[in-house]
C-alpha cells in the first residue's frame, strides 16, 4: 500500500510554501471544475519533499518552489486519474478506507492530538476520508490502465533472452592473494625506495618456496587481507587498479607476479582462481529482465495515458 496522506508531516512543511496562509481546503486548482485544496497540495509536497534538508534548513525557497510545483503537477494528474476512476465505476471497499483512517489516527498518539491536527489544517473527519478513498481510487485506476497491462508473461521475458542472449555474460573472474609493503603516497623518493626494497625482499622469499599466504601474515601491511592470507577476493576486469590488472592478467593460477607499484605501495600478487567468461542462464537473469521490462513498458503506458487525460481535460491553476 502506497504512503496515504503522512498528516503529521503535512501540518508542519505548511509554513514552507510560497503561499503560506493557504488554508487546508482553500482552492489552489481545478481539473474539469473540480477543486483541488491547498490540504491535498502539501500531502503530494511533502511525500516529493527531501525532508532531512528542509529540517535543517538547508533548503532555498527556490529549491521549495521547484519541489511545489511537481507537486501540483503531481497531484493534477492524481485527480486524472480519480475521475477516470470514476468514470470506469471503480470503486474501493470502505474497510479500506476505515483501516487507512485507524493508522492515521494512531500516528498522533491520542484522540486529542488528533483533533487538534485537524483543526490546524481545517481539515473535517469527513474530508480526511474523502481524500483517502480518493487516493485508493487513484492507486486502483493506475493498477487497471498501467500496473497490470504492464506485467509481462515467462514467454515474454524468455522471448527477449533469447534475442538478447549475447548481452547477458558473466566477465572472466580473478582471484587473487597479495602482500602489500604500503608506502604513503606522500612519501619521498628515500622512503619509496625503501619500500621498494622490503618487497622485493619478500618477493625473494616468495620465490625461494616459503608459504605466500603465511608471508602475507607476517609482512602486508593490508591490515583487511593479511589476518587471511592476502586473499582480496574475486573481481573482475576494471575493478583494480590499472598496475594490478596488467599484472595479474599476465599471471597463471598458482604464479607470482613482480612487485607491482600503486599508489598504496608495493604489492606482490598471486592468482589463485579464475573462472573463464560464461553465458546466464535465463534462471539467472529472469527477474532483472522482468523488473527492467515492465518499467519501461509501465512508463511508457503511464505517460501514454496521462497525455490523453491531459489533452481532453479543463485544468485551471488557481493559486501559485
Amino acid at each position: 500500500m502506497m504512503k496515504l496522506l503522512k498528516f503529521v508531516i503535512t501540518v508542519i512543511f505548511i509554513s514552507l510554501f510560497a503561499n503560506a496562509a493557504l488554508a487546508g481546503n482553500d482552492v489552489v486548482a481545478r481539473v474539469n471544475g473540480k477543486p483541488l485544496t491547498a490540504f491535498e497540495l502539501n500531502e503530494e509536497f511533502q511525500d516529493i519533499l527531501p525532508i532531512m534538508g528542509a529540517y535543517h534548513g538547508g533548503m532555498s525557497k527556490e529549491k521549495i518552489a521547484e519541489i511545489r510545483e511537481k507537486a501540483l503537477s503531481n497531484l493534477i494528474e492524481k485527480e486524472l486519474q480519480y475521475q477516470y476512476a470514476l468514470e470506469k465505476g471503480l470503486s474501493v471497499p470502505a474497510k479500506d478506507i476505515e483501516s487507512e483512517f485507524t493508522e492515521m489516527q494512531k500516528r498522533f498518539g491520542s484522540a486529542a492530538n488528533f483533533k487538534e491536527a485537524l483543526k490546524k489544517s481545517s481539515i473535517t473527519k469527513e474530508e480526511l476520508k474523502g481524500f483517502i478513498s480518493k487516493r485508493l481510487l487513484t492507486v486502483k485506476a493506475k493498477d487497471h490502465e498501467v500496473t497490470a497491462p504492464a506485467t509481462l508473461s515467462d514467454s515474454d521475458i524468455k522471448e527477449y533472452y533469447e534475442k538478447n542472449k549475447g548481452t547477458f555474460n558473466k566477465p572472466v573472474e580473478f582471484r587473487a592473494s597479495h602482500i602489500l609493503i604500503g608506502v604513503e603516497p606522500s612519501a619521498n623518493k628515500e622512503e619509496r625506495e625503501a619500500g621498494l626494497k622490503s618487497a622485493k625482499e619478500v618477493l625473494a622469499k616468495v620465490k625461494s618456496g616459503e608459504d605466500f599466504a603465511t608471508l602475507a601474515m607476517k609482512y602486508s601491511t593490508d591490515q583487511a587481507t593479511a589476518p587471511i592470507g592476502g586473499d582480496i577476493g574475486p573481481f573482475h576486469k576494471g575493478m583494480a587498479e590499472e598496475s594490478v590488472e596488467k599484472a595479474v592478467l599476465a599471471l597463471k593460477v598458482g604464479e607470482v607476479s613482480d612487485v607491482v607499484e600503486t599508489i598504496y605501495g608495493y604489492h606482490i600478487i598471486m592468482l589463485t582462481g579464475l573462472k573463464p567468461a560464461a553465458q546466464l542462464t535465463f534462471d539467472e537473469v529472469k527477474a532483472d529482465i522482468k523488473k527492467k521490462l515492465e518499467k519501461k513498458k509501465a512508463e511508457e503506458l503511464y505517460n501514454a495515458w496521462m497525455d490523453g487525460l491531459r489533452s481532453k481535460a479543463k485544468i485551471e491553476i488557481v493559486k501559485k
